[in-house]
């Protein structure tokens, strides 16, 4: 009996354990696929010329398997399809006409672009279905061109192969980052290097420099079309200008390219900015308003040296944001400011550059949580009417926040924005400066004339500042 306990318990162990390592398995198979995934997904594209469309074929690898993807279809594509690595159309789980499951690690999509077979030349732009939350890390184009021979082709990443056959041509683009802008036009282009730019033009003696591209550090690839097949545009990875656009006017046009590439390109609310850096890196004006704003406001709180530090920086600098752009002043000045990011929209209200010391503040033996101290053209800065209302006033703002009046005990004081003077127990005081600053609709007093004009102690230290004292 026992021998027969003994050999159910050996069975039972056996299976126990098989399942343990077939679960433990499983799990280390999906956890390795889950890490590759974060390595990001590549694609490949296939385009075939036919004679009034363009059939193309989009293999996006590196997907988490069986996980529901939801697709981003471009107006202009037309007939597609998206099937998995058997030929199957892909499954989907509901209803939604862009939802599909990956099958194993991809997916792959059919599409048409219609295309007019007497267009002398185009430019496409969106021309690829894109999945939401997925990187791609590199992109593989390849042309069969059977009915544009007559003509050639460009690409925002680097021409890797051409091959010239009997009855069709093969063209082989690859480079980093998601789908390029794809151009062709009729007649022949030659392709020469320039600095770091490839240039496609119909004058092979073409002799071009741009010296101003080298200050921008390891910039990502560009490439530029010279003619007047097209008008003047920007693409993803290529710029399109005139055969006689003028050196300094395409460098720039390039400099702007390569900042937008850098900004992984902007919304147009957003775009002022890159016009702003392109402008300061060929030492033009800007275009906007508000880009001159910003180097003005740049030019009067940071040093001569800090200046060309913040913009060596930024020029260095593979990818931008504005997070980044402000974290390098605020490394730059010892301080955190958000100077970029609280301006990046075009049509907001301009906010001034200034900078958080970062300290505790202290009134009255109080911290005051909600309340900061700045720097601003080299001065330390309170909000006005918090610091006063912590110091025991009773403040009031009148004539459109223009005119602050005070009051505590038997004293009162009434302060203007716009004049170096204050009333104090109802005699005129002369200033030679205004105690306050106006930053953006908010009035900050410089914390010297706490001292000065309200009898009030301060008391400094790395991380704290102590305000003590003032008027009965």
């Amino acid at each position: 009996m026992w021998r027969a306990s003994v050999f159910i318990f050996l069975i039972l162990s056996g299976t126990i354990t098989g399942m343990l390592v077939w679960q433990w398995k499983a799990y280390s198979e999906q956890t390795g696929r889950a890490e590759e995934h974060t390595v990001g997904a590549t694609q490949q594209i296939t385009v075939e010329t036919l004679q009034n469309e363009l059939k193309i074929t989009q293999t996006v690898t590196g997907l988490i398997p069986e996980k529901e993807y939801r697709l981003v279809i471009p107006d202009s594509l037309f007939k597609w399809k998206c099937k998995n690595g058997q030929e199957e159309a892909c499954d989907s789980a509901d209803e939604n006409p862009y939802t599909f499951f990956s099958n194993e690690n991809q997916m792959i999509f059919e599409y048409v672009l219609p295309m007019n077979k007497d267009k002398k030349a185009f430019m496409l732009n969106d021309w690829t279905v894109s999945i939401p939350g997925v990187k791609v890390e590199s992109s593989l184009i390849t042309i069969s061109d059977f009915f544009r021979r007559k003509g050639s082709w460009a690409a925002g990443v680097p021409l890797k192969a051409h091959k010239e056959m009997k009855h069709i041509d093969y063209y082989n683009f690859e480079g980093s980052g998601n789908t390029p802008s794809l151009y062709w036009q009729q007649g022949s282009l030659e392709k020469k290097r320039k600095n770091t730019v490839d240039i496609y033009s119909e004058n092979q003696s073409l002799n071009l420099n741009f010296e101003k591209l080298n200050n921008l550090g390891e910039i990502p690839y560009l490439s530029v079309v010279l003619t007047d097949h097209h008008q003047e545009s920007y693409g993803k990875g290529i710029l399109i200008a005139g055969t006689n656009t003028k050196k300094e006017k395409l460098e720039k046009m390039l400099i702007f390219q390569a900042f937008e590439k850098k900004f992984g390109y902007l919304p147009l609310k957003e775009d002022w900015l890159i016009d702003a850096l392109a402008t300061r890196a060929v030492e033009q004006k800007a275009g906007t308003q508000k880009g001159n704003w910003i180097f003005r406001e740049l030019e009067k709180e940071l040093a001569e040296d800090e200046l060309e530090v913040f913009f060596q920086n930024t020029h260095m600098e593979e990818s931008l944001n504005t997070e980044k752009l402000d974290k390098q002043l605020s490394d730059i000045k010892g301080h955190s400011t958000h100077f970029f990011t609280v301006n990046k929209e075009l049509n907001a209200p301009f906010v001034p550059l200034y900078f958080d010391d970062g300290k505790k503040v202290f009134i009255s033996g109080k911290e005051q949580k909600g309340l900061k101290l700045i720097h601003k053209n080299g001065k330390k800065l309170l909000p006005f009417k918090a610091a006063m209302e912590a110091l025991g006033f009773d403040v009031r703002i009148l004539s459109g926040e223009e005119t602050m009046l005070l009051a505590k005990g038997n004293n009162s004081y009434r302060f203007y924005l716009n004049r170096n003077v204050f009333i104090y127990n109802e005699e005129d005081y002369g200033l030679l400066e205004n105690p306050l600053t106006d930053l953006n609709g908010t009035a900050f007093i410089e914390i010297q004339w706490l001292q000065s004009l309200f009898d009030v102690s301060i008391e400094e230290w790395d991380d704290e500042i102590k305000l003590t004292g003032g008027p009965k």
